[in-house]
């Protein structure tokens, strides 16, 4: 496995885009991402919820979109 200096992981080796190939190349090994994301402190509690309105997912607390009226010739 060769992932950089000194066989140290870096933020660019863990990136999800670059991880993927360097996973299929054979470069990083599955069993060195899984021990690296075991290693991760939980930091849950330190986390705040933040409510974001997911139309696309149903059940948007906003009102619905009113589109105006078009005339004949596609005026308002």
């Amino acid at each position: 496995m060769t992932v950089g200096e000194k066989g140290k992981l870096t933020e660019l080796h863990l990136d999800r885009r670059v991880r993927e190939r360097l996973l299929a190349s054979g470069t990083l090994g599955a069993a060195t991402i899984e021990s690296h994301l075991a290693s991760l402190p939980d930091l849950e509690e330190h986390a705040e919820a933040i409510a974001i309105d997911q139309p696309a997912l149903g059940g948007s607390t906003h009102a619905p979109r009113v589109e105006p009226e078009l005339d004949d010739e596609g005026s308002e």
